[in-house]
């Protein structure tokens, strides 16, 4: 079945693709949790839930001569189950600017489509980093068994450094060793565009080194707390039904109706890869 119905539209090859790039470079350019946390999928428009495994605690690995030990298997401490909610956002194109661009030989204007694509990848990572209460999700910030560091004021060189030691520290004794990814509210990553001591180098620049990998700033985090995590599929992933897309919907009072929509759902295999700083 064509779920995006896309024959039923009246644009051209050529316009439907100037729709796909505006929705796609934008979603590119805003998402901060894919940059983070590995995808897993696409599993399927139609899947509505996926069972997944949770593990806790480590162990050591064996190491003797022959191998003959059964206490080692590594195993999921328990399976659940997380519904893969719709996140979408409907746009209007009106016939006439479909037929005046034609009539003039310009390209279509593809703005709307890359507006609705901001809201629906602001409503990603509001998912991701923040969970959503009606669904029973738990984001980033808001998972139950993180890490938690208590945030010194950013204000103060150096501060933002020694928080993150903090949170590398914590999330080693856990038995995480890196590499890390941290997202910041757009206020904290401003605090951390400054020279070091005396050293010539960002603050921001000292902490990638220490993460061995990037920092982000995210809109969907409060202004004064921030989060690490341990990256990598052992720790967490962004399951994907259907990955971000346009559909078109209808045709109302002779103009156009298009839909971008994606399923996604936050996978916390190990809560305590994570620590937020706050």
């Amino acid at each position: 079945m064509d779920i995006l119905d896309r024959k039923s539209s009246p644009l051209t090859e050529e316009e439907w693709h100037r729709i796909d790039e505006a929705v796609i470079v934008t979603a590119r350019n805003m998402l901060v949790g894919r940059k983070i946390i590995e995808v897993l999928g696409p599993l399927g428009p139609g899947v509505y839930a996926l069972p997944y495994s949770i593990f806790s605690g480590r162990q050591p690995a064996g190491m003797d001569m022959v191998g003959d030990r059964e206490d080692l298997m590594a195993a999921a401490e328990r399976r659940e189950t997380i519904n893969i909610p719709m996140l979408f956002k409907d746009f209007k194109i009106f016939w006439r600017d479909v037929e005046a661009d034609r009539h003039l030989g310009i390209p279509l204007d593809v703005s709307v489509a890359a507006v609705a694509s901001a809201d629906v990848v602001m409503q990603e990572d509001e998912l991701l980093f923040n969970g959503n209460k009606e669904l029973g999700h738990k984001g980033l910030m808001t998972a139950e068994g993180r890490l938690k560091v208590k945030k010194s004021e950013w204000k103060e060189g150096g501060n933002p450094l020694a928080d993150a030691v903090k949170a590398v520290n914590a999330l080693t004794s856990a038995g995480h060793y890196g590499p890390y990814a941290m997202a910041v509210s757009p206020f904290l990553y401003g605090q951390m565009i400054r020279v070091y001591g005396s050293t010539g180098m960002l603050e921001l620049d000292q902490v990638t080194a220490l993460l061995r990998g990037k920092v982000y700033p995210c809109s969907a985090i409060q202004e004064n707390k921030a989060v690490i995590v341990a990256t990598g599929i052992q720790n967490l992933n962004l399951a994907i039904g259907q990955d971000l897309v346009t559909s078109y919907t209808a045709s109302e009072n002779m103009n156009h109706i298009f839909r971008v929509f994606e399923t996604v759902a936050l996978l916390i295999r190990r809560a305590d890869a994570i620590c937020t700083i706050e």
